[in-house]
């Protein structure tokens, strides 16, 4: 079985949020003490991770969604539903841009939440997902 990789779908807002970040910092780090400028560095760094650790990968039987480096791991076969959505919840995803996932399984999700993330070829990610589980209903 091979893998396939896919890449978060990144918003322009998310790059604006890196610069005016960028822009702080740099700000604070010219005019202030080191401890002052070190929380701005945080912030800057968490989005830097928040923007390069989060992709989404198809392994076999299995959606993993890797959010802070940090893998999830979703079986394809429990999946019901997959539409493509936009919205600002707060999910695994960069961009307002989203594929919303129902489970058949609450147990899956622990909840009856539709897992939200934002590939960036949404058409070609929901195509796989359907030639793994025909079941699926596009929605």
């Amino acid at each position: 079985m091979t893998r396939q990789i896919y890449k978060s779908g990144i918003d322009w807002w998310m790059w604006l949020v890196l610069i005016f970040v960028a822009g702080v910092t740099i700000a604070i780090a010219i005019d202030s003490t080191l401890w002052v400028a070190l929380p701005t560095c945080g912030v800057m760094i968490f989005c830097i991770l928040l923007m390069v650790g989060c992709w989404y990968e198809i392994d076999g039987n299995q959606l993993v969604v890797y959010q802070f480096f940090r893998p999830h791991r979703f079986p394809i076969d429990k999946i019901s539903e997959v539409k493509k959505t936009t919205g600002i919840l707060a999910t695994a995803g960069m961009s307002v841009r989203r594929v919303s996932i129902k489970f058949a399984d609450r147990s899956v999700m622990k909840s009856s939440m539709p897992l939200e993330i934002s590939p960036k070829d949404r058409d070609k990610f929901i195509s796989h997902l359907k030639e793994i589980n025909p079941n699926i209903n596009i929605g």
